[in-house]
């Protein structure tokens, strides 16, 4: 899956957390059969929650490309892509890495 954090590519320990772009911390998840480097466990359960709502709401099995901006005080707007398809949202997370905030942007 190609990852794009606020204008950076993202996803490995030199490029940074899958979710919010860090390069501290160590910890890692597969996700859809692909090793990804988040700095912490809140931010891949974040990012595997939201991939979840994205794949219930689209129907995907899986997503290609995400392309993030914002952070985790102001929520994230969204696009994700599998092959020529694209569905935009708006993320936002609880303290518990739950979907505090889930709708499509038009």
């Amino acid at each position: 899956m190609k990852i794009t954090v606020n204008g950076r590519t993202a996803g490995t320990k030199e490029t940074g957390c899958a979710l919010c772009g860090g390069t501290w911390g160590d910890y890692y998840e597969e996700i859809d059969g692909e090793k990804l480097f988040f700095c912490c466990d809140i931010c891949a359960l974040e990012f595997v929650n939201m991939l979840r709502e994205v794949k219930k709401r689209t129907g995907w099995d899986r997503i290609d490309e995400l392309v993030i901006n914002g952070n985790y005080s102001s929520g994230r707007t969204c696009v994700s892509k599998r092959g020529g398809r694209e569905y935009k949202f708006y993320v936002r997370f609880n303290e518990d890495a739950g979907v505090e905030t889930f709708r499509e942007v038009v």
